[in-house]
C-alpha cells in the first residue's frame, strides 16, 4: 500500500512539473507587415550586401514577432489558401493606395 501511494505521488508530481509550451498562434496581419518590412529593407541601398536572413531578423524585431510565429503563421497560410488569398489581397490593395500604384486590367 505504502509504495502505491508513494507511486501515486510520484505520478502527480511529475504530472503537475511538466510545463507545458503554449501553443503559437498565427498572427497574420502581423505577418504582412513583416514581410511588407522585409520587402522595404530589401530594397534599400545597402541590401546588396546584407545576408536575406539578417533582413528578415531586422523585421521580425520591428515589429515584435518571433521566428516561430512567423513559421506558424505560414504555415497555416499554407494549409488555408483561401484565407491567404483574401489577406494577401488586402495587403496588395493597401500597398498599392500607399506607393500611389494603380493595378493593371
Amino acid at each position: 500500500m505504502r509504495i502505491i501511494a508513494v507511486l501515486c505521488t510520484l505520478l502527480i508530481f511529475f504530472s503537475c512539473s511538466r510545463r507545458k509550451e503554449p501553443a503559437v498562434k498565427p498572427d497574420i496581419p502581423r505577418f504582412f507587415q513583416v514581410y511588407e518590412t522585409f520587402i522595404e529593407l530589401n530594397q534599400a541601398d545597402h541590401a546588396p550586401f546584407m545576408d536575406k536572413s539578417a533582413l528578415m531578423d531586422s523585421a521580425l524585431a520591428l515589429h515584435d514577432m518571433s521566428p516561430a510565429q512567423f513559421d506558424t503563421t505560414l504555415a497555416y497560410l499554407e494549409r488555408h489558401p483561401e484565407i491567404f488569398l483574401q489577406a494577401f489581397e488586402q495587403f496588395d490593395d493597401s500597398l498599392r493606395a500607399r506607393l500611389h500604384i494603380r493595378s493593371v486590367d
